[in-house]
């Protein structure tokens, strides 16, 4: 969910996502990732407007390169390609490409750092745009194993015209049910004007 309020209009976001990963190889899955539903509701003086619908299908992979040993990091690509098959005001129109590369180590008395850097190439008018997006992390188990906790730091920058660039801080925390059931939860705070206010996210992870 993203939370915004700027010159008297509120805007909210709803979105339930989707992703589904298949294990190819030990080191390399497939994904396919979507907004399964959207729900859009901006509010001005008292009056308010919704509109909902699904989003675009966002087929990918990853892979996973080497672990982390000692001060090197387990690291992993993650390139994918966002497909305009989402409903009108929820779709992009023309595809978007993106890469991920993803860096973590494990860390002393159960502590974990990662870092990501990824950059998209998206439609924009009859032109395309650039966006870079850098994010570091820092978490660490709690004293029940089955619980762990987890701040970040995000930064986004953009050339397309009319966005400017924004910067994030929030964190989450992660139940682990089972080896194979996951629920976390995660927030962002907008350390920036022009951004959306808040970010909340709730998950379910689940191995088949």
């Amino acid at each position: 969910m993203t939370l915004n309020s700027s010159g008297g209009v509120d805007t909210r976001v709803t979105r339930l996502f989707g992703l589904v990963r298949f294990g190819v190889t030990q080191n390399f899955e497939l994904r396919l990732d979507s907004p399964a539903y959207n729900q859009s509701r901006v509010r001005v003086n008292g009056h308010s407007v919704t509109d909902s619908g699904y989003g675009d299908l966002e087929v990918g992979a990853k892979w996973h390169l080497f672990d982390n040993q000692g001060a090197r990091p387990s690291f992993a690509l993650i390139p994918s390609v966002i497909l305009p098959t989402g409903q009108k005001g929820f779709t992009a129109d023309d595809p978007i490409y993106q890469l991920n590369a993803m860096a973590e180590w494990n860390l002393a008395n159960g502590w974990g750092a990662g870092a990501l850097a990824g950059y998209l190439n998206g439609p924009s008018g009859d032109g395309r745009y650039g966006q870079g997006t850098f994010a570091v992390s820092l978490g660490r188990s709690l004293p029940s194993p089955k619980w762990s906790a987890y701040g970040e730091a995000v930064y986004v920058t953009t050339n397309l015209a009319g966005a400017s660039d924004s910067s994030f801080l929030g964190g989450g925390i992660k139940y682990l049910v089972s080896n194979d059931f996951q629920l976390d939860l995660s927030f962002d705070r907008s350390l920036t004007a022009d951004s959306p206010d808040w970010l909340f996210g709730f998950g379910i992870a689940a191995r088949f």
